[in-house]
């Protein structure tokens, strides 16, 4: 647990000293922070779900195919509406899932606006190792949290 939250602090720290480089992320090689923000980011601010699915297990993947369309998948897999949002990844929230250090759970934070109206809300993401990259696997409803 203490190595996760050296390396996410690690992460931070060289995200930080980087910043105004423009050069796209290399999401084979990606750590979990940036793969969660490039799978919120391609749905919420670019509208890609091809972008989303290569972000995504098979079964997310899946389950991206059968909604479709992005206003479904913010509905129906995310479970909200947002047409600007800021999305900040807990990163004091790394912990492994039903006791997999291949699998990884983080909370999500959203702040953002639907319909003009601000909302605040927050997710936990499982994360699962594909080929030695992370991926989004699931999208956990709150009222599911132990």
């Amino acid at each position: 647990m203490k190595i996760i939250n050296l390396l996410v602090l690690a992460f931070a720290i060289v995200t930080l000293s980087a910043c105004g480089d423009d050069e796209p992320i290399n999401y084979a090689q990606a750590q979990p922070e940036e793969v969660i923000n490039g799978f919120y980011n391609s749905i919420y601010k670019d509208r890609d779900l091809e972008q989303a699915k290569q972000l995504s297990s098979e079964r997310m993947a899946d389950l991206i195919n059968h909604y479709g369309a992005v206003s479904a998948v913010q509905r129906y897999i995310l479970g909200r509406y947002f047409e600007k949002v800021e999305i900040e990844v807990e990163t004091n929230s790394f912990t492994d899932y039903l006791n997999n250090s291949e699998e990884l759970r983080v909370t999500v934070i959203f702040d953002g606006y639907h319909n003009g109206e601000r909302a605040k809300d927050s997710r936990d993401v499982v994360l699962i190792k594909r080929d030695d990259a992370w991926v989004v696997d699931k999208i956990l409803d709150t009222r599911y949290r132990p």
